[in-house]
């Protein structure tokens, strides 16, 4: 399989044909059109209008989509700036040896949350995804002076992947929440064909299910790259699709012991000539550890995929949830290599590049401090033109990482001298950058397309700081930061909100979120950051080992209500923490990291010294608040937790799948509605009956550790279902004073569903502390879990507090009777054969069907039919 980008410009334009101008079209198999356009294939110049000839031209290389495009020819760059939604198109100039000149053209409005891009082969139109509008948008005239919107077709849901066939004539989308890939004619900007890639899951045996449930959400492909062998056929080329969640690979051991390695990464390889669809699982990786040798972690969230030769590059947050591991090294920024050829993982050169920097480091006798970075949340991967030089932006810590591959795909070594480890665009490395030059999380890089010259540069789009950084290759650094040169050439792609607004404090607060960099991880070196776990605020579908035992990530947007702000859920599945800043905890311990509630001095203040702690005594956002206002004797000194809680609030539901049966969706409401099923998920936009109905202080905090509270009568709520043993004595909060205590709960809004230490015999469940000692939430007054957010299902599986559920289909099993029978203990069981599965199949569509559009459920009637145990308000 030839690569035009080792190939070179003589292999390019020995692609090309020359074709008639007679309007006619090259048909390729299921009605993609191989379009035709009009480059001189003597010298890649503009033919004249004179109608002598046209010809059809494929890529110069592979293609895939990305937050950064380049054209063909190298001279015009698009942006995605995906809060602003709009693109942002850059002339570029090469001045030789030189920085290039990066001139800004214009913005174009697209819609709501421009995801990726990718430029036609003729390099005059570029193809952009809205993630939040779920449109395929048109920008064309790239090459004039005034680029614009052209036409719109509408996506699958959270549309997050594109890549154009080789000519251009068909772009490829992936549908994150449908489940499925789409080809569009870029002629007629009409959709050509579908690929459901739910039924391929279902079929593959990883769930544990048949394929009679093959419905929308059970695969998440998120994103593709197309080979390119050179010619002008588009259908004799293989498109790699992402499946963004690790898949079960062996049920989870009931110690927890293969928690590491039982699940595995995988891809989707179709052939674009018959649209048959292969899979290719990417197994755990060994030796993640200089440590610890027997750590290891599973690629997880696959960020990216990336073709070079006749491979494929998948960048991934590599999950190791048998715990932290000296102290901070549970994610991992990996990349695994496919064989595209072959249709196999090449294990030997799939690494954890984590793991191979810190051996970096080791051997360069680094010192253990911010002089050393990690590639926490590797958003993207790029090829040097005609070499197996690849570059990895990773998000988390505003850097770019060289790897270095052999031609067989084995990883040959990292960076490339001890004086440049990797390059820092955020804080430059031959000079310091400030200001608008600084780079701030790092989603998608471009390297120039032709090797005669312009191979020394590459382009990385920054998505907090809305700007672009040009990188020289040759000095490793940001282009033009060495002493002498005018200016480091950082160039603005959207602007950013005005200091002090309230869109200022939610960006500042999605920087903090997503930054391993100075005090959110270990010595600032960016081993993990928020968004690790939590990648857009979602979930990662881990299940990881904690102190009160097996704890399934939980997706973030259900914590506010989107029409009042002040509606809170309580967090964590055993209702632990009752504010974003306890997260400071996490921070301290998992990460590693300083943490943002210190003192005048920056010096981190202690759980428990302003008699508040990083969980129910107290305030921790009070304790992190320069403005004191609880008149703490050690007040904080930053904001920046505060401005984490306004991102928090900002977090959005995915959209529903457009792909669901509305007749199922309906039928489906109707149970949930007739069942009660919104006695524990109802009440506001949150989705769940858990609400924070106090203000959190130390006297509120005594107060709601004595008061008691009382489940309503008539029969409606089973006292089997009382988080309390002792039934006479049910107070709001147990074990409330520092440090926090094993049991320590807001009591009166866990709910005892028969949930604990059962699987789905297919999942597995370990119910250990880190200790080894049984898990809390089945004995004891600290029963049951804080009911989640139902928000968000089509993308969090697998479900309950230790992911011991595959599909929302067995969360109906026999089993779970006493959870879905809460309310009417015959539900389902008098079912027929026939009835059963239909009637889990419709409340299944329902559940799926909830995002912000969906109405929302009121809490069931006060008194005998009310399931609300905590007040409304405290005192």
């Amino acid at each position: 399989m030839r690569n035009l980008s080792l190939l070179g410009t003589s292999a390019f334009l020995a692609g090309l044909v020359v074709v008639s101008t007679m309007g006619t079209q090259l048909t390729g198999c299921g009605g993609d059109d191989d379009s035709v356009s009009n480059i001189d294939p003597t010298d890649g110049g503009v033919l004249g209008d004179d109608g002598s000839s046209t010809v059809l031209t494929a890529a110069p290389g592979p293609t895939r989509g990305s937050a950064i495009a380049l054209s063909a020819d190298d001279t015009t760059l698009v942006v995605c700036n995906r809060d602003s939604g709009s693109v942002s198109v850059f002339s570029v100039v090469y001045n030789g040896a030189n920085s290039p000149t990066v001139t800004k053209k214009a913005e174009v409005a697209v819609g709501a949350e421009p995801w990726q891009v990718a430029i036609s082969s003729d390099s005059k139109t570029a193809y952009v995804i809205t993630r939040k509008d779920q449109l395929l948008v048109e920008v064309t005239g790239l090459a004039t002076a005034t680029p614009a919107k052209g036409r719109t077709v509408a996506t699958g849901s959270e549309p997050t992947g594109i890549a154009l066939t080789p000519t251009g004539a068909t772009a490829w989308v992936a549908n994150w929440v449908d489940g499925t890939v789409f080809g569009v004619d870029t002629a007629t900007m009409a959709k050509t064909s579908t690929i459901d890639l739910n039924v391929v899951m279902a079929k593959s045996g990883l769930l544990g299910v048949t394929s009679d449930l093959a419905r929308p959400a059970i695969a998440h492909p998120r994103s593709i790259a197309i080979t390119n062998n050179g010619d002008t056929v588009d259908t004799d080329e293989t498109m790699i699709v992402t499946e963004y969640f690790a898949q079960r690979k062996d049920a989870l051991a009931a110690d927890f012991s293969n928690a590491d390695t039982a699940k595995q990464g995988l891809v989707y390889a179709v052939k674009l000539s018959d649209k048959s669809v292969k899979t290719i699982s990417l197994a755990p990786i060994a030796a993640i550890s200089t440590v610890d040798t027997a750590a290891a972690c599973y690629p997880n969230q696959l960020q990216s995929v990336t073709i070079s030769g006749t491979h494929a590059y998948v960048s991934s947050v590599c999950a190791s949830p048998n715990g932290p591991l000296n102290p901070v090294a549970n994610t991992h920024g990996a990349v695994s290599v496919v064989d595209i050829t072959a249709g196999a993982e090449v294990t030997a050169g799939s690494k954890s590049i984590h793991q191979q920097f810190d051996a970096f480091y080791a051997t360069n006798t680094f010192a253990d401090d911010a002089t050393r970075r990690y590639p926490a949340v590797p958003a993207d991967i790029a090829f040097v033109a005609g070499k197996t030089v690849g570059y990895l932006a990773a998000n988390g810590a505003d850097s770019v990482f060289r790897l270095v591959y052999s031609e067989t795909g084995t990883l040959s070594s990292v960076a490339t001298d001890k004086a440049r480890p990797f390059i820092d665009v955020l804080n430059g490395r031959n000079n310091p950058l400030t200001g608008a030059t600084q780079g701030k999380n790092p989603v998608g890089i471009a390297t120039t397309n032709r090797a005669e010259g312009h191979e020394q540069f590459a382009f990385v789009a920054n998505d907090v700081s809305r700007n672009v950084s040009v990188l020289d290759f040759q000095t490793q650094d940001v282009a033009g930061n060495v002493t002498g040169a005018a200016a480091p050439v950082v160039v603005s792609s959207s602007a950013t909100p005005t200091a002090g607004t309230s869109e200022a404090t939610v960006l500042s607060g999605k920087r903090f979120f997503n930054t391993g960099v100075a005090r959110w991880s270990k010595n600032g070196q960016a081993w993990q950051a928020c968004q690790s776990c939590h990648v857009d605020g979602l979930t990662d579908n881990v299940t990881w080992k904690f102190g009160r035992g097996p704890r399934q990530s939980t997706s973030l947007e259900g914590s506010f209500s989107k029409t009042d702000s002040t509606n809170q859920r309580i967090f964590n599945w055993t209702a632990v923490f009752d504010e974003v800043a306890d997260f400071e905890g996490n921070t301290r311990t998992i990460s590693g990291g300083k943490g943002a509630i210190t003192d005048k001095d920056d010096v981190a203040i202690a759980p428990g010294a302003t008699t508040n702690d990083f969980g129910l005594q107290g305030s921790s956002l009070a304790m992190s608040d320069p403005a004191n206002p609880q008149g703490l004797d050690i007040p904080g000194s930053r904001t920046d937790w505060l401005e984490i809680t306004e991102y928090v609030k900002r977090i959005r539901a995915p959209r529903r799948p457009t792909n669901l049966d509305a007749t199922l969706v309906n039928a489906g409401k109707t149970i949930f509605t007739t069942q009660r099923c919104n006695g524990c998920h109802g009440g506001d936009d949150k989705w769940t009956v858990s609400k924070r109905f106090y203000a959190p202080t130390t006297a509120q905090t005594n107060a709601l550790a004595a008061a008691a509270y009382t489940f309503p009568g008539g029969g409606v709520f089973d006292p089997k279902f009382d988080p309390a043993v002792n039934h006479t004595l049910r107070t709001g909060a147990i074990n409330a004073g520092p440090p926090l205590a094993d049991g320590t709960s807001i009591q009166c809004v866990l709910r005892k569903v028969g949930t604990f230490n059962v699987s789905d015999g297919y999942m597995g469940i370990a119910e250990l502390k880190n200790d080894g000692t049984a898990a809390q939430g089945g004995a004891g007054d600290s029963n049951g879990y804080n009911p989640p957010s139902l928000l968000g299902m089509s993308v969090g599986a697998p479900y309950y507090h230790a992911g011991q559920v595959a599909t929302l289909e067995a969360a109906f099993g026999d089993g779970f009777k006493d959870h879905h029978g809460v309310i009417d203990p015959n539900f389902l069981v008098g079912d027929s054969a026939g009835d059963k599965p239909l009637h889990i199949a419709q409340l299944v569509q329902f559940l799926l069907s909830i995002d912000a559009d969906e109405p929302v459920q009121a809490l069931p009637a006060s008194g005998a039919l009310s399931q609300r145990a905590c007040p409304a308000t405290f005192p």
